[in-house]
């Protein structure tokens, strides 16, 4: 697997599996752990297309605003 840092303007997010991550506050966003071996799954929603992303297990996805921030790669 070949993950790559992602950054997605998007207009909707869903978590595969809501109990794959756990959630929590930051000063930079809202803050997504991986919790599942070896990669939880998320699709992004653009203007254009949904797409859904591997990241891997203990990496963390920032929300801030309209943008999601995380180390994933296209599934």
């Amino acid at each position: 697997m070949v993950y790559s840092y992602q950054v997605v303007k998007f207009q909707s997010i869903s978590f595969v599996q809501g109990t794959h991550w756990s959630q929590s506050v930051g000063d930079k966003g809202i803050l997504y752990k991986s919790l599942k071996d070896p990669f939880s799954k998320l699709i992004v929603q653009t203007n254009d297309s949904k797409k859904l992303f591997r990241v891997p297990k203990d990496r963390t996805v920032i929300v801030t605003n309209d943008t999601v921030h995380f180390l994933g790669e296209l599934a």
